[in-house]
């Protein structure tokens, strides 16, 4: 098959439509490399902003995780805390019914109590080792032995009344009575 050959005007016309086609293209050279500095700087902006982006995660990963280690933290320590109301609770459910009836007296006491009171009752519980020491040392033997004593006493009442008799039996124990009766001079009236 044979091939049909352009005529010098067919060529004329290529090769001139050819100089417009490259004369545009070369007159996009500076434009297509104005584009490629522009992609270029986006390019850049976008590296910074993924890279600013993954620090941000990486903080906000960090964050997270500080946030994660609080909550396990607090839910720690509301477990401990509900440990210690499990075990509270039922003691203040037994005490509740007495303090309630406490109560009025305990408010009486603190409006009654001035602070005069409270260093009053802290001198006596300061002394009270020695008070029960003595209780015990001196008083107690003493106490144990008053069943003696009634029967001492009896008797010597007996023997006043021996010696009374006696001594009203004297000659004279009238007239010696009569005299102390009499009121003696006090060492003013002598003076």
């Amino acid at each position: 098959m044979r091939l049909p050959l352009p005529g010098p005007s067919e060529l004329l016309a290529a090769a001139t439509s050819l100089r417009g086609g490259v004369q545009t293209a070369l007159e996009l050279v500076p434009r297509i490399a104005t584009v490629v500095e522009q992609i270029e700087v986006l390019v850049a902006r976008v590296e910074r902003a993924v890279t600013s982006i993954e620090a941000t995660s990486t903080a906000v990963n960090e964050v997270v995780d500080r946030v994660q280690s609080t909550q396990r933290r607090a839910d720690d320590a509301v477990a401990g805390a509900q440990g210690i109301v499990n075990r509270v609770d039922p003691l203040l459910d037994s005490y509740e019914e007495p303090l309630r009836a406490l109560s009025p007296m305990l408010r009486r006491l603190a409006d009654t109590t001035s602070e005069a009171d409270v260093t009053a009752v802290i001198g006596l519980v300061d002394r009270f080792p020695r008070l029960v020491e003595h209780v015990d040392d001196d008083l107690l033997p003493l106490l144990a032995t008053l069943d003696r004593v009634g029967p001492d006493l009896h008797e010597l009442l007996d023997v006043t009344q021996d010696l009374r008799r006696v001594i009203t039996g004297l000659p004279g124990a009238g007239f010696l009575r009569r005299r102390g009766d009499e009121e003696l001079p006090s060492d003013q009236d002598s003076g």
